[in-house]
């Protein structure tokens, strides 16, 4: 059967596996089918989402490090030729 199959290549989720087997038992594959699916979809825009709200503040903090980084540049030349006029 598709459940069996699924299981044995252990590259599907157990829970995916077994709405699939009851489905087949069932009789109504397609619908346990759709709900894996819009289940998977869930679950994918979830880590998404998380990661999402992990990456922006670490990209802030970089972006903010570069302009540091840029106006520190700029300022050391000024600061170099302001203490060598005194």
């Amino acid at each position: 059967t598709l459940s069996r199959a699924l299981g044995a290549s252990r590259q599907f989720p157990p829970l995916l596996v077994h709405m699939i087997a009851n489905g087949e038992s069932t009789g109504r594959l397609g619908e346990m089918l759709d709900r894996a699916a819009r289940l998977q979809q869930q679950e994918l825009e979830n880590r998404t989402a998380a990661l999402t709200a992990l990456l922006e503040p670490l990209l802030l903090l970089m972006m903010g490090g570069m302009v540091l980084l840029i106006v520190l540049a700029v300022m050391q030349p000024i600061i170099e030729i302001n203490t060598l006029l005194k």
